[in-house]
């Protein structure tokens, strides 16, 4: 997994912005790493790590994958999911909260990919956390650093760089390779389609 730095200088390297072996300019490295910051809100609120699901708790949980939270942070306490069941039906949707019932007593830690998002009715703060499964770890994307991991970074890291790359290459006025875009569409496919991970049954939805 590589470091928010590493995607950061090296998607700099891909526009010519920064020669091997160099430090770029501060003011260069911060404005790719809020435009990294902003790479994965904008997949979380386009559905890329999949649909999240409004729940407004009653009392102290545990999250589950993919939950948009609404609580007041002064009485409620949300933890992240360390483990799920590994076979699970939902209960129906007006539930109190939407919570999993597993078949064989079994479980299995999050999905790669999963995304839990906290937001408080106090004061309107957000936090949103991705798990990445090469780590088994939930990373908070709202206030990234340039040592924290970069989620999703594991398994392709040159593909992460590359679509951050073509992100900021207008406001740093470069042109985009060939090998950079096939190298983010690459990275974006397999986001998406995520095939390493096992496919999840969800309940349809008819009109």
């Amino acid at each position: 997994m590589a470091t928010c730095r590493h995607i950061v200088n090296n998607a700099l390297r891909k526009l010519g912005r920064l020669g091997g072996g160099r430090e770029p300019r501060v003011a260069d490295q911060t404005d790719a790493l809020a435009a990294l910051q902003g790479l994965y809100s904008s997949w979380v609120a386009s559905g890329a790590f999949g649909r999240l699901q409004d729940v407004i708790p009653l009392a102290d949980c545990v999250a589950e994958e993919n939950q948009r939270i609404l609580r007041d942070a002064r009485v409620i306490t949300v933890t992240l999911p360390e483990y799920v069941p590994m076979f699970a039906q939902p209960l129906p949707y007006d539930q109190e909260r939407m919570n999993y019932e597993a078949v064989d007593g079994s479980n299995r830690p999050p999905c790669d990919g999963a995304v839990v998002q906290l937001k408080d009715t106090n004061g309107g703060q957000v936090e949103t956390w991705i798990y990445d499964g090469s780590q088994r770890e939930w990373t908070l994307i709202d206030s990234l650093q340039l040592d924290n991991q970069a989620p999703r970074s594991a398994d392709d890291p040159e593909g992460l760089s590359a679509v951050l790359a073509i992100e900021i290459a207008d406001t740093f006025g470069a042109e985009i390779g060939q090998s950079t875009l096939r190298q983010s569409q690459r990275f974006i496919s397999n986001m998406v389609t995520n095939p390493s991970t096992p496919r999840r049954v969800v309940p349809g939805v008819y009109f």
